[in-house]
């Protein structure tokens, strides 16, 4: 038998309420789990239960920290965290900084990642999102490791001055890199 009406709108719109969030859960699932294939399988995961758990979601309460207690479980519970924090690190982590201001630092880092010069840009993309280490880098750019190390240094401290900056500006609290 199928679900009524109300049950579809409600799980359409929670669906739509992830696929929102997707950005600051994705963030969220890397800097717990120090991994970013891993982090892909806790997104993943937190859709389904999101999915399975609409009908207990409160629409027009606060979805970022909802969904942000899931990601938590589904790190303690499916996947080992960096061997280094315990759960109460983890908590402390995630607990100290709102979803709004999550969002907001999320959104600046992504417009400031626009905004990097097209080499530093490739640089992080290649480090950062192909997972690739400085050596892998320095052979498919042909360049030597020092200098892509330098280069990523630059890229990032550009990257941390411009999520500063826009954060300033719209007077954000943010954490300190």
């Amino acid at each position: 038998m199928g679900q009524s009406p109300e049950a579809n709108r409600q799980l359409r719109e929670v669906q739509a309420l992830f696929i929102k969030h997707q950005p600051a859960v994705r963030a969220m699932a890397i800097a717990l789990t120090g991994d970013f294939s891993m982090a892909e399988d806790i997104v993943q995961e937190t859709f389904i239960t999101v999915t399975e758990k609409a009908g207990s979601f409160t629409l027009g309460t606060n979805f970022s920290a909802w969904v942000g207690t899931i990601v938590r479980y589904k790190v303690l519970q499916k996947h080992r965290p960096w061997p280094r924090l315990s759960s109460e690190v983890i908590e402390s982590l995630t607990a100290g900084v709102s979803p709004e201001a999550e969002d907001d630092r999320l959104s600046a880092l992504l417009t400031c990642l626009e905004e990097l010069p097209p080499r530093a840009r490739e640089l992080i993309r290649l480090r950062y999102y192909g997972e690739h280490g400085p050596q892998e880098i320095a052979g498919l750019l042909t360049r030597s490791v020092a200098g892509v190390n330098a280069a990523l240094v630059k890229a990032r401290d550009l990257l941390r001055g411009c999520v500063r900056r826009k954060l300033a500006a719209e007077e954000v609290p943010h954490v300190s890199w």
